[in-house]
């Protein structure tokens, strides 16, 4: 697992408590049951000879629970060539893991750090020159918001 491999000790237990604690969540508030593929509804005539090979493989896995996330963590580790969201939006993965694609679509949209507020903040450097070095925090704040709404039209309104 990555969070194993590459995260320090005393991060990990927590931070799997968290996540478990989130699947809970999200497992009592489906409101739908869950649906399995079924190999069966599959056209095998379009497949090639790999690809009924490998159709006949995933028929053998073993049963899934009643937990998806318990029988998500007990897989093998999956090679994906696109986006983590891309890979949980394709329907071998809505089909077969349908709560915990709520939960994944939840988190992997988050994006990793909003624009705008970094770049509002990133212009303190041209606010504070020597002859400001003394304004207090709060005040630098201010003077930064207020210039994001003359900027963006916000106060046009007031």
């Amino acid at each position: 697992m990555y969070i194993q491999a590459n995260w320090r000790k005393q991060w990990q237990s927590p931070a799997l408590r968290k996540v478990k604690s989130l699947w809970e969540k999200y497992r009592e508030n489906a409101l739908f049951t869950i649906t399995t593929p079924s190999y069966e509804e599959e056209n095998i005539q379009d497949l090639s000879k790999f690809d009924r090979a490998a159709q006949d493989l995933g028929r053998f896995r073993r049963p899934a629970s009643q937990d998806e996330y318990e029988d998500y963590n007990s897989e093998l580790p999956y090679k994906i060539s696109t986006t983590a969201l891309i890979w949980w939006c394709q329907d071998l993965q809505r089909k077969r893991w349908p709560r915990l694609l709520y939960m994944a679509i939840d988190i992997l949209s988050i994006p990793a750090m909003s624009d705008k507020p970094e770049r509002v903040f990133s212009g303190v450097r041209r606010t504070i020159s020597w002859d400001r070095a003394q304004l207090s925090p709060d005040n630098i704040e201010r003077i930064e918001c207020l210039k994001s709404w003359l900027r963006s039209d916000i106060l046009e309104d007031c």
